[in-house]
C-alpha cells in the first residue's frame, strides 16, 4: 500500500472493470447485477449503516440459489486476487522508480541497513566478520493454508506482468490497449478454470508447488540479491569494495520430508522430492550454460584466450570427441563455447546419473561428481575472462556461480521431521529383537539416555534381527538408508536437519542418532571421533516444551561424546522453536515471551559449553503463528542470540505472497537478510539500560495473558462446542488444500486434537482472529501508574516489545466483532453463545483500549494510515463473502440433508473460504 491511494485505486478500478466484462460475457448481465447489488449494498452499509437495508441484503443472499452464490463468490474471490496483485505491482513500480533515482534507502534495504551499521560505529572489519558468519535459510513448507491451485497462481502471475506493462512509463494508447487486451484474455481463462481443487493434493503436487516458485521467480531473484548487496557494501563500506559478498543465502524445504502426522510421506516420497529438486536445478543450469555459450563467442584469432582453457578441453578429450563427433572442428577457434558444450554434456550425464540413482555406469563416468567440479570449470572461464574482459567476467557467468553456490545439485536442503513418539516405538521394537538389550519401555527417560550413550560409544550399529521388525520400524530404517543413498548421489547438502518434534528429553536426540547408525549416517570415524551426517535438531513447541529446554540441553551438552560429535558440525547445535503450538497452548503474549526467553536460555547454555547455536524459527503466515514482518521479527531477536545464521519456515499463502513474482521475492528476501544482519550486529551494541526491568515486566504481562487465555480455552465449559459451530472448522477440513490431515483425532475439535493451522485459519475466517490477541487486553489493563510508565517506555525503547505490539495491532485490526457476532449465531445453544461472546467482546474492548493507550492514538491503525485504508476497502468487499458463507454453513449443516444436496452446497461454501483468505491475506 502506498500513501498515494489514487494510483492503487486506478489499477484496481481497471482490473475490476475488466473482471465485470468477463462475468457479463460468461454468465450474463443478471449474474453481474447480482454481484454489483451485493458489492454496492455492503459498501453503502459501511458508509451509512441501515438495519433495514442490511436485512434486505441478507434476504437477497437467502433467496439466491447455490449456483448464483457460486458465481458471486468466484467474482469476489478473483477480485481480491486482482486487487492484491495490483497492490504488489504498484509497490514494485515504486521500488523500481526509487532505484532509477538512486534512492534505495527504503526501510530494510541493503544500503540503509548498512548505513545504520556504519552510523552505529560498526567497523569495516566487523562487517567483514559478520558477512562471513551470515547464513539466511528460508524453508518452504506445505502446511495447508494456500487454497489456490497452481494453475490459478500461474495465470495470476501473467496478469501481474501484464499489469506492470500496462502501467509502465511512456506507453501510448495503442500499447495500453494491447496490455488491457492481454489481461482480458487471461481473465477469460481464469474464469473458465476452476480455482478450487477437485481432489485432495498428494505430496507430489505439493513438491511441484514448492518448485514452482523457484522456476518462476527465485532463480532470477537470487543473483539480483547478491548484486544488490555487493553494490550496497561498495557504497557504504568502500573499504570492502574489492571483496564480493560471500554467498550467504540457502534454501530449505519440508515438502516431502515432513512426516510428522502425515502418513503419506514415506521414504519413497522423500526420494521423489530429492530427485525432483535435482532435475529442476540441473535443467536450469543447462539453460543458463546454453545462454552463456551464446555470449562467450570470443575467438582466439582475435583475443588471447589463456592456455588454461585449451588445457581444460584437452583434459576431457574423450568427451570432447563425443560432443563434436559430428564435426570435430566446430568451435575450433572459440574455446569458451567448446568448453561450455563439454560442460553441458557433463551436466546431462549428471542428470542421468542422479535420475538413475547411480545405476547408469556410462553416465557416471562423465558426470560432475559434485557442484564444486562444475564451479571449478566456471571459475576457470571467469578467471580467463578477467585478463581482458572484466565486464564479461562479472556478468551472467558470475550470476551462475552465485546460483550454484546457493543451490548446488540439490536446490533446497530437505529437512526430515518426525515426532519423538514415533522414534520411541521404533527403538522399542529394535530392542525387543535384541536379547542383549533391556526392555526399553520399562526404563525411565534418564535410564534410556544412559543405555543409548553406551550403545553410541561403540563403533557400528548393534546387531538386530530385522526380519521380524514392525512395518513402522522397517519404514524408519528404509528412510535412513534412503538419506544415505541420496546424500552420496546429490551432495552433502541434500538434506538439512533431522528435526524431532515434541522433543522433551535428551534421549529423544540420542534415539535418532542410534537409528542413523543403521545406514552409516552416524558413528565413530577412523580417528575415534563421533560423527553425524545430518544435524539432529530438537523442536520445542508447547509452553512446557520451551520451559524444558533448561533440562534437555545441559543433559545433551554434558555428554562428552555428544560434544565431540558437534565439533564435526562447527561446534553448532541447531534448535527449532515452534511458534504455532506454543501460541495455541498458552496465548500469543505468553508464547512470544517464552520464545524470547528460550532463545536467551539456549544461547547461554550453549556458550557455557563452548558451543554455538543456529535457531530455526517455525514461523507461520499469521501473527498468532509467529508471522508478521520478517524483517522486524528477525531484527528484534534477543541481543546476541542470532550468531549470523538463521532458519525460518515460509508457509502456506505466505509463499505466494512473497515469492510469486521476482521483484517481490527480491524485496522479501532482502528484508529477511537485513533483519539477520541487524540481529547479528547486536553483538556490537549495548542493550537497553533497563532491560532487566523490561523483561521482569513482560513476564508479569505474559502471566496475566496466559491466565485470561486459559480461562477461555481450557476452563470455559463447552467452549469447543461453540468453536466447532461458530467457525467453519469442519468445512475447512473438506477443502483440498493439503495432503496432511487437519485433525490428530476425529470428533469435536479441542486445543489438543486440532492442528495449529486450522485452529488459526478457522478463527480468522469468522473474523474473531482470537489466537492473535486474546489475553493481551487483560495483560495491558489495570496497570498501576508505575507499570504503565514502564510499559510505555518498553514500547518506545525495546525492539522486541515494539514488534510484538505492532503485530498484535495489525492482527487485532483484522478482527471484526460485528461479523464475528453473526458467525456466533451458528451456535445453537443461546446461553453458551452469549456467555462466550460476552467474554470475547469484553477482552476485545480491553485489547483495543490497551493498544490505543500505549501507542498514543485515538483508534486502531491511526499511525498506520496505509494499512488502515487497505483494511477499510477490503472490509466492505469481505462483508458479502462472510454473510454468504454463513448462509451456506446454515444450509450445509441441516440434518438429514441428502449427500448430493450437501455436496451442491459445499461447492460454493468452499469457494467462500478461498475468497475470504484472498481478502484477508495471511489467515493461517
Amino acid at each position: 500500500m502506498t500513501s498515494n491511494y489514487s494510483d492503487l485505486r486506478e489499477r484496481i478500478r481497471l482490473l475490476g472493470q475488466l473482471l465485470g466484462d468477463c462475468i457479463s460475457t460468461h454468465n450474463g448481465e443478471k449474474a453481474l447485477a447480482a454481484v454489483e447489488s451485493l458489492r454496492t449494498g455492503f459498501i453503502e452499509q459501511r458508509l451509512n449503516p441501515s438495519q433495514e437495508a442490511l436485512e434486505a441484503l441478507f434476504q437477497q443472499i437467502a433467496d439466491s440459489d447455490t449456483q448464483t452464490l457460486k458465481v458471486v463468490t468466484r467474482a469476489f474471490s478473483l477480485y481480491f486476487s486482482l486487487a492484491n496483485l495490483a497492490e504488489e505491482s504498484l509497490l514494485a513500480d515504486r521500488r523500481r522508480l526509487m532505484r532509477d533515482q538512486d534512492n534505495i534507502e527504503w526501510y530494510g534495504s541493503f544500503r540503509r541497513s548498512l548505513r545504520e551499521c556504519r552510523e552505529n560505529n560498526i567497523s569495516p572489519q566487523d562487517i567483514h566478520s559478520m558477512l562471513k558468519q551470515l547464513r539466511v535459510i528460508p524453508v518452504f513448507t506445505a502446511h495447508p493454508t494456500e487454497a489456490r491451485r497452481r494453475t490459478t497462481m500461474t495465470l495470476l502471475q501473467r496478469i501481474y506482468q501484464a499489469c506492470i506493462e500496462r502501467f509502465g512509463d511512456n506507453l501510448n494508447e495503442s500499447e495500453q490497449a494491447a496490455a488491457e487486451a492481454e489481461i482480458r484474455d487471461i481473465l477469460d481463462m481464469l474464469w473458465a478454470s476452476d480455482e478450487v481443487r477437485t481432489r485432495k493434493p498428494i505430496v507430489f503436487d505439493e513438491i511441484n508447488n514448492g518448485l514452482h516458485y523457484f522456476r518462476t521467480s527465485l532463480f532470477a531473484a537470487i543473483p539480483r540479491i547478491y548484486r544488490n548487496f555487493d553494490r550496497a557494501v561498495a557504497k557504504i563500506y568502500p573499504e570492502l569494495a574489492e571483496e564480493s559478498v560471500p554467498s550467504f543465502l540457502r534454501f530449505g524445504s519440508w515438502i516431502g520430508g515432513d512426516r510428522d502426522g502425515n502418513p503419506f510421506v514415506t521414504h519413497e516420497t522423500t526420494r521423489q522430492a530429492v530427485l525432483m529438486h535435482a532435475e529442476t536445478i540441473l535443467a536450469h543450469y543447462d539453460q543458463l550454460l546454453k545462454a552463456l555459450g551464446g555470449q562467450l563467442v570470443h575467438s582466439d584469432t582475435i583475443v588471447a584466450v589463456p592456455a588454461s582453457i585449451r588445457a581444460r578441453i584437452q583434459s576431457d578429450s574423450a568427451l570432447d570427441a563425443q560432443v563434436f563427433e559430428y564435426n570435430l572442428d566446430d568451435y575450433l577457434n572459440e574455446p569458451y563455447r567448446r568448453l561450455i558444450a563439454i560442460m553441458r554434456r557433463k551436466l546431462a550425464c549428471t542428470r542421468k546419473h542422479i535420475a538413475a540413482l547411480g545405476t547408469d555406469a556410462a553416465a557416471k563416468t562423465h558426470a560432475y561428481q559434485n557442484p564444486n567440479e562444475l564451479l571449478a570449470d566456471l571459475h576457470l572461464i571467469r578467471d580467463a575472462l578477467y585478463t581482458y574482459d572484466q565486464n564479461a567476467a562479472n556478468g551472467s557467468i558470475f550470476d551462475l556461480i552465485r546460483l550454484i553456490e546457493t543451490c548446488g545439485f540439490h536446490l533446497a536442503s530437505l529437512d526430515i521431521r518426525q515426532e519423538s513418539g514415533w522414534h520411541y516405538e521404533v527403538i522399542c521394537n529394535l530392542f525387543d529383537q535384541a536379547p542383549n538389550l533391556p526392555d526399553y519401555r520399562s526404563l525411565d527417560n534418564d535410564q534410556r539416555f544412559a543405555v543409548l550413550q553406551q550403545l553410541l560409544a561403540h563403533k557400528g550399529a548393534p546387531l538386530i534381527y530385522t526380519d521380524n521388525l514392525s512395518a513402522q520400524s522397517q519404514e524408519q530404517l528404509a528412510l535412513m538408508r534412503t538419506l544415505a543413498e541420496l546424500r552420496a548421489l546429490c551432495g552433502e547438502d541434500t538434506f538439512g536437519s533431522y528435526i524431532i518434534s515434541m522433543a522433551s528429553h535428551g534421549c529423544h536426540v540420542l534415539e535418532v542418532l542410534l537409528l542413523m547408525r543403521f545406514a552409516g549416517l552416524s558413528g565413530i570415524d577412523e580417528d575415534g571421533k563421533p560423527f553425524a551426517a545430518l544435524p539432529v535438531a530438537p523442536l520445542f513447541e508447547t509452553i512446557e516444551d520451551l520451559k524444558a529446554i533448561e533440562e534437555v540441553l545441559p543433559q545433551l551438552f554434558a555428554d562428552t561424546q555428544y560434544r565431540k560429535l558437534l565439533e564435526g558440525q562447527d561446534r553448532r547445535q541447531e534448535i527449532m522453536l515452534g511458534y504455532s503450538d506454543s501460541s495455541k497452548d498458552g496465548g500469543i503474549l505468553t508464547s512470544a515471551w517464552q520464545l524470547y526467553r528460550a532463545q536467551q536460555t539456549i544461547t547461554q547454555i550453549a556458550h557455557s559449553y563452548g558451543l554455538q547455536t543456529r535457531l530455526f524459527h517455525g514461523r507461520g503466515g499469521s501473527v498468532s503463528r509467529g508471522g508478521g514482518s520478517t524483517h522486524h521479527a528477525i531484527a528484534a531477536q534477543p541481543a546476541g542470540t542470532l550468531q549470523g545464521e538463521i532458519k525460518f519456515t515460509e508457509q502456506g499463502e505466505v509463499l505466494y505472497a512473497k515469492y510469486a513474482n521476482t521483484e517481490t521475492a527480491v524485496y522479501e528476501l532482502t528484508l529477511a537478510i537485513t533483519g539477520a544482519l541487524k540481529a547479528t550486529a547486536t553483538q556490537f551494541s549495548r542493550a537497553p539500560e533497563q532491560l532487566d526491568d523490561y523483561e521482569g515486566m513482560i513476564a508479569k504481562l505474559a502471566d496475566r495473558c496466559e491466565q485470561r487465555y486459559r480461562a477461555l480455552t481450557d476452563h470455559s465449559e463447552q467452549f469447543y462446542e461453540f468453536f466447532s459451530q461458530a467457525t467453519p472448522i469442519a468445512e475447512i477440513s473438506l477443502l483440498n488444500i493439503g495432503s496432511r490431515p487437519a485433525h490428530r483425532k476425529k470428533g469435536t475439535p479441542t486445543k489438543q486434537t486440532i492442528r495449529a493451522i486450522p485452529w488459526v485459519f478457522s478463527w480468522s475466517m469468522a473474523r474473531f482472529t482470537l489466537p492473535a490477541w486474546y489475553g493481551v487486553g487483560s495483560a495491558l489493563s489495570d496497570l498501576s501508574a508505575e507499570e504503565q510508565t514502564l510499559v510505555d517506555e518498553m514500547y518506545r525503547q525495546w525492539p522486541f516489545f515494539n514488534a510484538f505490539i505492532s503485530n498484535t495491532e495489525m492482527a487485532f485490526a483484522k478482527s471484526d466483532m460485528n461479523i464475528a457476532a453473526h458467525y456466533s449465531e451458528l451456535c445453537r445453544d443461546e446461553a453458551l453463545r452469549e456467555r462466550i461472546m460476552n467474554d470475547i467482546r469484553a477482552e476485545a474492548a480491553r485489547t483495543a483500549d490497551g493498544l490505543n493507550r500505549m501507542i498514543g492514538q485515538p483508534q486502531l491503525l491511526a499511525q498506520q494510515s496505509e494499512l488502515a485504508t487497505s483494511l477499510q476497502w477490503r472490509n466492505a468487499y469481505l462483508d458479502p463473502m462472510h454473510h454468504i458463507q454463513i448462509e451456506l454453513l446454515q444450509r450445509s449443516r441441516v440434518q438429514d440433508l441428502d449427500e448430493q444436496s450437501r455436496a451442491d452446497i459445499n461447492n460454493p461454501l468452499l469457494r467462500t473460504i478461498n475468497a475470504i483468505a484472498a481478502g484477508l491475506r495471511n489467515t493461517g
